[in-house]
């Protein structure tokens, strides 16, 4: 029998909205469940469908580079780019009816995966090594202990630890999209369903069950102490094998949450627009240049008035914010942004971050 969801005048707001919140739609945006008509099972899938097309925003991608460049400091944070060997299940029980969630950022509306859950899992893989056993002090001081009444345990006496596992943020373009569908199929649902009471056989059909799973890079953030960073190499180290041998998320035991254990560099985003466009407006013979002075010509229309004019007519949003972040991270990697190294940049930048319009 159709269970009706969603109030029936909210409904085709939901189907006008030409952008939405993907966690929005995993919660209260499936408008009626019907798991029991073919009917109802392709309207399921086609909800999945339109829930995994969604792009990350220009919010998003700003957020992100805000994110990136307030944790960059090495001797404070430690930040490690690590790829999806496979895809990851992350909050899979909070989809409600839909059978299926993601762990999705209230604010920017990607999915994340919970800085308590990586260190968790970080936790848990360094316990069970041989260094945890040989060496459970030092576990205690990264990652803390409860309360403990027994005084003789000196060191558990409800310490946090040394070292702050932040939320891990998915890369901006490191997939076409950060949600996909996912296929798991249950073999033996009676098996399940009665907690073994029934037997599992070979004769038991397969049920397809829709999943929404997560691929992709994530950025991962560690927080230490500056007067000791050592810490954070320790930390930094055991993230990269608890991730690589243990995975995270769901479905671990199955291969799932998996990640590559080599990190990848930390860059700023590159956006073709702005390479298109710095060629287009370098001057006539420029690429017969020796490569010191193509570098220098190269800088200037970097920071000059003419690429930042284009910019301003770029009428796609998606666009002109990653162009924008593109621009930001080429401009600090020179010391730029912070100080702009003439009167010209100057008012360049203000061009970029609006500050002309006020």
């Amino acid at each position: 029998m159709p269970i009706q969801l969603m109030r029936e005048v909210l409904q085709p707001l939901y189907s006008a909205a030409n952008d939405a919140h993907p966690g929005l739609l995993i919660q209260r945006g499936y408008p009626v469940y019907d798991a029991d008509t073919e009917e109802g099972r392709r309207a399921k899938t086609a909800h999945l469908q339109e829930i995994c097309a969604i792009p990350a925003s220009p919010f998003y991608h700003n957020a992100y580079q805000r994110w990136q460049s307030a944790t960059t400091d090495p001797l404070r944070f430690r930040q490690l780019e690590l790829a999806l060997e496979t895809r990851l299940f992350i909050g899979l029980t909070g989809g409600g009816m839909l059978e299926t969630g993601c762990a999705i950022s209230h604010s920017y509306g990607m999915p994340y995966i919970p800085g308590s859950s990586v260190k968790g899992v970080v936790r848990a893989h360094a316990r069970t090594s041989l260094f945890g056993h040989e060496h459970p002090e030092i576990i205690a001081e990264l990652f803390g202990v409860d309360a403990d009444p027994d005084p003789d345990q000196g060191w558990a006496q409800g310490l946090s630890g040394l070292v702050a596992f932040h939320d891990a943020w998915w890369v901006p373009g490191s997939a076409d999209h950060p949600l996909v569908e996912e296929i798991v199929t249950t073999h033996h649902l009676d098996y399940y369903g009665s907690e073994g009471q029934t037997p599992a056989t070979d004769f038991d059909s397969p049920v397809p069950n829709a999943q929404i799973a997560v691929q992709g890079r994530f950025l991962f953030v560690l927080e230490g102490p500056r007067s000791t960073p050592g810490w954070l190499d320790l930390a930094e180290k055991m993230l990269t094998a608890a991730l690589s041998m243990r995975g995270i998320g769901a479905k671990t035991r199955t291969g799932y949450g998996l990640f590559d254990p080599v990190p990848k560099v930390p860059k700023g985003p590159v956006c073709a627009w702005v390479d298109d466009n710095i060629v287009r407006l370098l001057p006539k013979g420029a690429a017969a240049d020796n490569e010191v002075l193509r570098r220098i010509k190269t800088g200037e229309v970097l920071r000059g008035k003419d690429l930042a004019e284009a910019w301003q007519k770029i009428g796609d949003a998606s666009l002109k914010a990653e162009a924008l972040a593109d621009i930001q991270s080429r401009w600090e990697a020179e010391g730029w942004w912070e100080s702009p190294p003439s009167k010209g940049a100057r008012k360049v930048k203000k061009t970029y971050t609006g500050e002309n319009d006020a």
